[in-house]
């Protein structure tokens, strides 16, 4: 499903438009969505390596720089 299936929605003002996504996403939002158990295996052996020190940290000066591209 695709905008192009609701051709009155493309005819709306920018502002509706984009009030109607708002809801979308809101509405989408409040929905319990369950974890996949491999992603909480994997963050929970992340946490644990951050704890024993195990990890290297960046501050987020660090972090910025480390992303940054050239211009």
């Amino acid at each position: 499903m695709t905008l192009a299936d609701f051709p009155q929605l493309k005819r709306l003002p920018s502002r509706q438009r984009l009030k109607l996504a708002e809801q979308l996403w809101d509405s989408a939002a409040t929905e319990s969505m369950a974890v996949p158990a491999g992603h909480k295996r994997l963050i929970q052996s992340r946490r644990k390596a951050y704890q024993q020190g195990q990890i290297a940290t960046l501050t987020m000066d660090e972090l910025k720089k480390s992303i940054k591209r050239p211009k």
